[in-house]
């Protein structure tokens, strides 16, 4: 609905453009709300979330751009780059692993990890995803993540967690994300997207999580992780941040990049419905 309301009517896009920033904070406070300091076990999960956070930020960007780039057109291996580079969403991988019996306070701690370290790591990942064929302007990038990750910590301490219903947060989330997808295909020309690059574009958004998945399932037997352990692993290396991921590809204004990004959250949303009910 959103793309079709982007494609339809661009012309709103450009006005809604300064509410980018704010949304993301919004999302990511949408993400930490109600969590407590408890459920932040950091010395007993160091191995684990270094384990996540290596392969979130190493090795699923390096071996994933090479598939990327075997595959597609320059502007979709662009929006793979930003997306292979940017966070941890944190409430989809501490959603999905409750819902799949995973380990929730792994899963938290380490979407919490990756937003922090997120400010520093993306714009030096994406940079080297890309080379030296595009500019990545990333004193930009660090200073937008740090905002939006400051915002949303702040924005979870100060406001309390019953003030809002679920019901309500959820339904702002839901209106962030469309707007946030709006904003980003209004501001592209689809002209040059063929039905080929877009199927192109799903197989390998599918063959990235067959990836992370079989990475985890490598991890689980070599470090000897138990079922709830491996189901957060995968969620909180596998699964990436849509609307920091399209608030850096508005710095490229690319729609191959933007269609990238879009599809392959939606795949990863996929992907985590179809494990949490297989496994339960």
């Amino acid at each position: 609905m959103a793309v079709a309301a982007g494609l339809a009517l661009p012309e709103i896009g450009s006005h809604l453009e300064p509410l980018v920033t704010p949304l993301v904070v919004f999302l990511v406070y949408t993400s930490l709300r109600g969590l407590r300091p408890g459920e932040i076990e950091g010395r007993s999960y160091a191995l684990l979330v270094g384990l996540s956070l290596c392969l979130s930020y190493v090795v699923l960007p390096v071996g994933g751009i090479q598939l990327a780039r075997a595959v597609l057109a320059d502007g979709a291996v662009l929006g793979f780059a930003v997306a292979l580079s940017v966070p941890t969403t944190a409430g989809s991988a501490i959603i999905w692993s409750r819902f799949s019996g995973g380990d929730v306070q792994l899963a938290t701690t380490t979407s919490i990890g990756s937003l922090l370290l997120g400010p520093i790591a993306t714009p030096v990942v994406l940079t080297a995803l890309v080379g030296t064929g595009t500019a990545v302007p990333t004193t930009s990038i660090l200073f937008d993540l740090a905002v939006i990750v400051v915002g949303g910590l702040a924005l979870a301490a100060v406001v309390p967690s019953e003030s809002l219903s679920p019901r309500t947060v959820d339904a702002g989330a839901t209106a962030a994300i469309l707007c946030l997808i709006y904003t980003s295909v209004a501001g592209v020309d689809p002209s040059g997207i063929a039905v080929g690059e877009f199927l192109r574009i799903v197989v390998v958004s599918v063959l990235l999580l067959c990836l992370g998945l079989a990475l985890t399932l490598l991890c689980q037997r070599v470090f000897d992780l138990d079922r709830a352990q491996s189901l957060s692993l995968f969620f909180t290396s596998s699964l990436k941040n849509l609307g920091i991921a399209l608030l850096v590809a508005l710095a490229f204004a690319d729609p191959l990049a933007v269609l990238a990004i879009i599809t392959y959250y939606v795949c990863q949303q996929l992907s985590g419905a179809v494990l949490a009910d297989a496994v339960t």
